[in-house]
């Protein structure tokens, strides 16, 4: 088996990415690996009628900062995990952000969070997960977060107080 030195970890702070490093951290144990946890400041563009919207230097500067100060919450809310852990902020495209950073940092492996979007969501936000699975040199490893549905979220987390059911024609009632 190889020895994975250098595991890259995207993240944008959702659950997914969460998860993500969180296994990263447990694989990282086992073979002395170090994590780049990596946050990639997308440049926001999206179709105007008269063109691209690009955001203001001061939005991306405000996108940054919460970036900065994510990477450190994330690190500090595992000080002590037994791998060392260090940050990089970048901008611009994810997609390209994640693959470059992956060779600069001489990464082995790959973990990143998938939102496990469909449909027309998929459409509009494409897939980063899927695009550096597709593309990466290196090994990568998704790991998926708690189901989109919101009642399998809560099921899935034991909080299952209350089941709204149709009963009596139209209304609703707790079981």
């Amino acid at each position: 088996m190889s020895r994975f030195e250098t595991i890259l970890v995207p993240t944008d702070f959702g659950e997914s990415a969460e998860l993500a490093l969180d296994h990263a951290i447990t694989i990282g144990r086992a073979m002395s690996s170090k994590i780049v946890l990596l946050y990639a400041c997308p440049l926001l563009t999206g179709a105007a009628l008269d063109g691209s919207i690009v955001p203001s230097p001061e939005v991306i500067e405000m996108m940054q900062e919460a970036g900065r100060k994510g990477l450190a919450r994330a690190i500090e809310n595992r000080k002590n995990c037994g791998v060392e852990i260090r940050s990089l902020e970048t901008v611009g495209d994810p997609r390209s952000c994640i693959l470059d950073a992956a060779k600069q940092n001489g990464a082995d492996l790959i973990v990143m969070g998938t939102h496990g979007r469909h449909g027309v969501s998929r459409f509009l936000f494409g897939s980063t997960a899927e695009a550096i699975v597709r593309t990466s040199p290196i090994p990568v490893l998704t790991v998926r977060g708690p189901a989109p549905n919101a009642l399998q979220s809560l099921l899935a987390q034991g909080v299952g107080a209350a089941i709204l059911v149709p009963a009596k024609g139209d209304s609703l009632t707790v079981a």
